[in-house]
């Protein structure tokens, strides 16, 4: 007798696995019943995430009160299960849309708006530190270079397109670059010259 058969090993990892929380933000979160373990020793927070039910790169789980990113691929079984890299996210970046808004009216009655840019909501990303630049001419100036890996969506296309500003650690950085690097994740370049810390 296999003591390791498909099926006890499905009931075994059934009956140890907890309820986790995808893409929790969206209009699509889901529960998936899963586990996790730990990943090799890194300077960021990684998991291995398993379960019975196929998630797929570019989800975000929810894991203890934060988000991480599914960053390694999800095609097949690995045995029984499906399995992936989770990596935490160290920050967010606000969705934001204009909207038109009305102030008042005319003399006449005819309604008055203002454009005004409003935060609809917030998508979380893995910001990691590419490099710093000097640029020694009459005046010295310094550029900081971030990646930035967030979920592919048609919303994170749409507000973070090439030239779009966003904030981040209290600075402000411009995007320089975007790219589908793999499936399910979209990786921005951005940049900023603004080198004081934030001071709150």
């Amino acid at each position: 007798m296999n003591i390791f058969d498909t099926q006890t090993l499905t009931d075994t990892l059934t009956a140890i696995s907890k309820s986790y929380v995808i893409n929790e933000l969206d209009d699509t979160a889901t529960s998936v019943q899963g586990i996790t373990t730990n990943s090799e020793l890194d300077d960021e927070s990684m998991f291995h995430f398993h379960s019975l039910s196929k998630f797929k790169r570019g989800d975000y789980i929810t894991i203890d009160g934060s988000y991480y990113l599914v960053t390694g691929d999800v095609v097949v079984h690995r045995g029984f299960k499906y399995k992936s890299v989770v990596e935490y996210c160290n920050g967010f970046f606000e969705l934001k849309e204009e909207r038109k808004i009305k102030i008042g009216t005319d003399v006449v009655g005819r309604p008055i708006y203002k454009t005004e840019t409003v935060v609809i909501g917030q998508t979380p990303i893995i910001a990691t530190y590419r490099d710093m630049k000097l640029t020694e001419d009459s005046i010295t100036t310094a550029t900081y270079n971030l990646i930035v890996t967030m979920q592919d969506n048609m919303s994170n296309r749409t507000n973070f397109q090439v030239n779009a500003t966003v904030s981040l650690f209290g600075r402000s950085y411009k995007v320089i670059d975007t790219e589908v690097a793999k499936v399910g994740l979209l990786q921005l370049r951005v940049i900023t010259q603004d080198v004081l810390l934030p001071v709150e």
